[in-house]
């Protein structure tokens, strides 16, 4: 599935930008190899406009700003000339762009880093209308932070599970929780995920959330998704030969 370039243009670019910093999104940035990642969260500090005179304005006018949001706890190896991917949540879609780091500086709580404004901006496909049941399937298993999580079901974009009560505090709607580790089967893949929604259990022991996925795996949501049709359509052959 391709994805769709959500924006494109100086002013179009620049107003975003400028709406995301005073709106403080987060954005998000994976380090590591395919085996072992971990994901960094970034708040937009400044957008820097200086035009050239007797030119049109262009990307290379517009430099952005970005630091730390919080303490890895990993160490981030960030150099000048660094191609990154950033990512970030924006309308329940994932979005990113791509930026070659400019300056490197240091913070209290990492290090930060500036970029010229990206040429685009481009959002993932939804890969979350398909919904596998998950409840009694025992090869769907996912933990968060190395703990046991109830998967309610799951799409190839995110997941529905039960969150003890008692860890209420620590979710938030359109914030991320990391370390997730999802397996399906023979998938195996590590992610992040935007809390989309949550609502008390009727049970009132757990929480309800609905999770948007970000993986680290270039080709993870893709693969995903070939699995859950896989599986659903198996699904459907089974109820057929019942009824």
């Amino acid at each position: 599935m391709k994805d769709e370039v959500k924006m494109s243009g100086f002013k179009d670019l620049y107003q975003f930008f400028m709406t995301a910093k005073v709106r403080k999104f987060s954005f998000y940035i994976s380090f590591g190899d395919a085996e072992d990642q971990a994901l960094a969260d970034y708040r937009l500090q400044e957008v820097v406009y200086k035009p050239a005179k007797m030119k049109k304005p262009s990307s290379n006018d517009v430099t952005l700003v970005l630091e730390p949001l919080s303490q890895p706890d990993f160490k981030a190896i960030i150099e000048t000339k660094s191609e990154l991917r950033v990512e970030f949540f924006h309308e329940g879609r994932v979005h990113y762009f791509d930026v070659e780091v400019g300056f490197v500086n240091a913070s209290d709580l990492g290090l930060g880093f500036s970029a010229k404004l990206p040429e685009q901006v481009s959002v993932k496909q939804r890969r979350d209308l398909l919904r596998l049941p998950a409840t009694r399937d025992e090869h769907i298993n996912m933990t968060i932070g190395g703990q046991k999580i109830d998967v309610i079901d799951v799409s190839g974009g995110g997941a529905s599970v039960l969150i003890p009560q008692a860890n209420i505090y620590d979710v938030e709607v359109g914030k991320a929780i990391k370390h997730i580790e999802l397996n399906v089967d023979g998938f195996s893949a590590k992610a992040s995920g935007e809390v989309r929604h949550m609502r008390a259990h009727s049970n009132g022991l757990n929480l309800v959330v609905g999770l948007r996925f970000i993986f680290f795996g270039l080709n993870d949501e893709d693969d995903l998704l070939h699995l859950v049709k896989r599986k659903l359509a198996s699904l459907s052959r089974k109820e057929a030969i019942i009824a």
